[in-house]
């Protein structure tokens, strides 16, 4: 399919502070995955601390790498995904797939299912696990414009999350693991010097990549640049509820200045 040319628009006046966290929220709450909550506590409970400098290396990266998607996205008016299939026509395949199968299978939900049934005594979780994934559909299908509904909930989800993180964190750290975690963002661990004998190099480059966001999550920011219409996304459109939004026109490519 042959993309449109950019068009040429007036660039919006940007907007206050307060009204440039919405995707912030998103991002930090797609960051609290697998990475932080799974790989990084498995290896430092098994390696120590020494193998944190990883995690601080990671998520630089990728903070830069962010700034670059984001900057696209405000310029251009369009996802970075479409601006890499102006230069490389196959690409968007390769999105599709690498989206698409590592995010079908139901494991984040699954567990959550898991966990809750434990709490209630209940054993067989699987009802419990397709009541959630069917509930997840409809909150995503009746709310009026798609990217509100998932902001405002991982509002909430991360007002409740991060604070009761960091009092966990405060009430069960010891000085000595503090000290740890210290040495750890300069490579010193416990008889080591950034790589412990016996870690498994998969894991950890997992771990790696996965400190933050990662993968096609980071890409993603450029989608909720468009939705929340900063700089020329303004001119892009929204995606709505086809049960309860209002129709609005959108635009899969961008426009400039």
């Amino acid at each position: 399919m042959a993309l449109k040319e950019l068009g040429i628009n007036v660039l919006p006046k940007s907007p206050r502070f307060r009204k440039l966290l919405g995707p912030s929220f998103i991002f930090l709450g797609l960051g609290l995955g697998s990475g932080e909550v799974i790989l990084w506590p498995y290896l430092t409970a098994n390696f120590g601390m020494g193998i944190i400098w990883a995690a601080v290396i990671g998520v630089t990266f990728q903070f830069f790498m962010n700034m670059e998607i984001e900057r696209y996205a405000l310029v251009h008016g369009e996802s970075v995904f479409v601006g890499l299939a102006r230069r490389i026509k196959w690409i968007p395949l390769w999105f599709l797939l690498s989206t698409f199968v590592p995010w079908i299978w139901p494991g984040i939900i699954a567990s959550s299912a898991k966990l809750i049934g434990s709490a209630f005594g209940i054993s067989n979780t699987t009802n419990l696990t397709i009541i959630f994934l069917i509930a997840i559909g409809v909150v995503l299908s009746l709310g009026p414009v798609l990217y509100k509904t998932v902001e405002s909930f991982q509002k909430i989800l991360i007002s409740i999350g991060i604070p009761v993180v960091l009092l966990l964190a405060i009430a069960l750290s010891k000085t000595s693991s503090v000290t740890a975690t210290i040495k750890g963002t300069v490579g010193i661990g416990e008889g080591y010097l950034f790589f412990p004998e016996g870690i498994v190099v998969a894991s950890f480059l997992a771990a790696f990549a996965y400190a933050g966001a990662g993968g096609n999550l980071n890409l993603a920011q450029s989608f909720y640049v468009r939705e929340k219409g900063y700089g020329m996304g303004k001119y892009a459109g929204r995606i709505t509820s086809l049960f309860t939004g209002k129709g609005e026109s959108v635009s899969l490519t961008g426009t400039r200045f």
